[in-house]
């Protein structure tokens, strides 16, 4: 059977919380631990959809041209190469 060893992320894990117990003075974990306060959440402003999606009219009409004439260049080149 294979030796079982840790996993390289758990080392790392390991060391990570290790590096931050140490770098944290004790006043600053009581007061990184301690619950925030809740904000109180506002209603969510519906966007003006004209306004945040103008280009795609314009985009649109360009898509259909180009989509018109290539469609024309195929039925053109069709009676051609017959």
């Amino acid at each position: 059977m294979a030796k079982k060893r840790k996993s390289r992320r758990a080392k790392k894990k390991k060391r990570r919380t290790q590096v931050r117990e140490r770098a944290l003075p004790a006043s600053q974990e009581r007061a990184a631990s301690a619950p925030t306060a809740r904000v109180k959440a506002t209603a969510p402003v519906a966007p003006d959809f004209s306004q945040e999606y103008r280009y795609v009219i314009s985009d649109l009409k360009r898509i259909g041209i180009i989509a018109a004439s290539m469609l024309a260049l195929l039925v053109i080149l069709s009676f051609v190469i017959k």
